[in-house]
């Protein structure tokens, strides 16, 4: 009898600790992404560059907190406005971005990386160097040294037991120009995050990220097509001759090219079918960002 009331009280305890398991994976509200939330609407709707810079350090340092917390990764970011949140399909990782937009027409890009492996958990913050003057020219490799941008889209592949996460994200530059950019995530086995691989092969050179600039009032598509596997966006060109390698007159000329992943690549396909190019499933999750007033331009 003693023996079947134990075998009861295990399983009855088993049953419960499964239970609270598949709780904590479903997204719940918590408060601290309330305060998230509010710190991201007013950085939004204060004018003074000076007082954008402060209250966004205190939410740097608040959101860092709670992303070593444990019961982040169970956090609900429906309702937050201003903020991107990117889920990997491997669910190892989420990639946090927002952005300030100052007087002058410029932006300024921030984020946090939260990375599980081998059973650990890493929170990288990401600190956007493009507007450094210093004299020379940034690689941005690393989470320290980031190429800023607004990440709207994360698209996870494997080759030869390695996991490569490609971020697409956009950048306001300024009053005359928007940028697209397509990088190539990797952590390696120290779990420390690297950008810019030389993963995108454009005939017979390879790069370690796509930037593309075109004018502030056109709107480029540059979306994953999980249908056909690849990552289409529009071909870019000027209106005429004489504006070429200036961007800020740059615009969709109707047709599109494309990038296909194999063997640990992405490869360039020019003048892509536009049936082919354009028939994507919409992501609610992009409708999603335009509704938070993130950007209009994904």
């Amino acid at each position: 009898m003693r023996l079947i009331i134990t075998k009861i009280s295990i399983l009855s305890i088993l049953l419960s600790v499964l239970s609270i398991l598949g709780q904590a994976q479903k997204p719940i509200d918590l408060p601290e992404v309330d305060s998230i939330n509010k710190m991201l609407c007013t950085i939004s709707t204060t004018k003074s560059d000076v007082k954008k810079d402060e209250l966004n350090i205190y939410l740097i340092g608040y959101f860092r907190k709670f992303l070593e917390n444990d019961i982040s990764w169970s956090a609900k970011y429906d309702s937050v406005n201003y903020l991107s949140v990117l889920k990997s399909d491997d669910n190892k990782l989420r990639v946090f971005t927002w952005n300030l937009n100052y007087q002058d027409g410029s932006f300024k890009y921030f984020g946090f990386l939260q990375y599980k492996d081998n059973n650990n958990d890493y929170v990288f913050f990401l600190d956007d160097k493009k507007q450094s003057e210093e004299g020379f020219e940034r690689r941005y490799l690393t989470n320290t040294e980031w190429y800023g941008a607004l990440y709207y889209e994360i698209i996870t592949t494997k080759w030869n037991s390695r996991t490569f996460y490609t971020l697409i994200g956009w950048d306001g530059a300024d009053f005359l120009i928007n940028r697209k950019v397509v990088e190539v995530l990797t952590f390696d086995r120290r779990a420390m995050p690297s950008f810019g691989s030389k993963s995108f092969k454009l005939e017979k050179t390879a790069t370690g990220r796509l930037i593309f600039e075109y004018a502030d009032r056109a709107t480029m598509l540059l979306r994953y097509n999980d249908k056909q596997k690849m990552i289409v966006l529009d071909h870019l060109s000027p209106p005429e001759h004489k504006y070429k390698g200036l961007y800020q007159y740059y615009g969709p000329d109707f047709s599109y090219d494309a990038f296909v992943f194999r063997a640990g690549r992405w490869y360039l396909i020019s003048d892509v079918d536009p049936e082919k190019a354009i028939n994507y499933k919409r992501d609610n999750h992009i409708n999603t960002l335009k509704r938070k007033g993130a950007s209009g331009d994904f």
